[in-house]
């Protein structure tokens, strides 16, 4: 395991090598050495044509580097159609059941389809909410149905503050800031030490990514 993993989730390639767990679609993904990847197909831009790209990710997803599925999700705000949203969610599930890596989860005012899908599907991976930016309520809902969250740039600090620390991870996402300074942030809302944020986070993403 890399010791500088703090980041779960980016779109960014500029970040220190190692320090971050990079999204990209299967057909953008390049595996670089010293760096860690997801790969999934985003419900936001589905078309015809993904079958293809997820006969991509199925290829991709036994490369070591490839620490997780996804993003993959719900977004209501989107013009994709539910049906479609749900069938790629499927698959992402599916896959990430079988090659037994964690799946990190777009949700966007779509709690309800998520529940859904997390009966019908009984995920024997962790399930990762990534941005999460809901109120507290909607988080612990979350946290008591087994999912872990996954905080960026912005957020709730109340739904911070709820959230198990051992049930929680930082993220820049698309952000304009660094992950230290999320760090930094986050440290300061829940009034504790930064590097003992920043430990208990990596003992997160080394049980979770790492299974140690």
């Amino acid at each position: 395991m890399s010791l500088e993993l703090l980041d779960i989730h980016t779109h960014h390639t500029d970040g220190g090598p190692g320090e971050a767990i990079i999204s990209k679609q299967p057909s953008e993904l390049v595996i670089e050495p010293g760096r860690w990847y997801s790969t999934g197909l985003h419900p936001c831009y589905l078309k015809e044509g993904n079958m293809e790209e997820f006969v991509m990710m199925n290829k991709m997803v036994g490369q070591s580097q490839v620490l997780a599925i996804g993003e993959t999700g719900f977004d209501r705000t989107t013009d994709v159609d539910y049906r479609a949203q749900k069938v790629n969610f499927q698959l992402h599930s599916f896959l990430a059941n079988t090659c037994q890596k964690p799946l990190i989860i777009h949700m966007v005012k779509s709690m309800d389809w998520l529940f859904d899908a997390m009966k019908e599907m009984k995920p024997r991976v962790p399930w990762i909410i990534h941005g999460f930016r809901g109120k507290p309520e909607s988080a612990k809902q979350l946290l008591n149905a087994g999912l872990y969250l996954s905080f960026g740039e912005k957020y709730n600090v109340e739904a911070l503050r709820v959230t198990p620390l051992d049930r929680l991870f930082l993220e820049t996402d698309e952000a304009t800031c660094s992950i230290h300074d999320i760090y930094n942030k986050v440290a300061e809302d829940l009034e504790m030490n930064v590097e003992k944020l920043e430990k208990q986070v990596k003992n997160n993403i080394n049980r979770i990514f790492f299974n140690r």
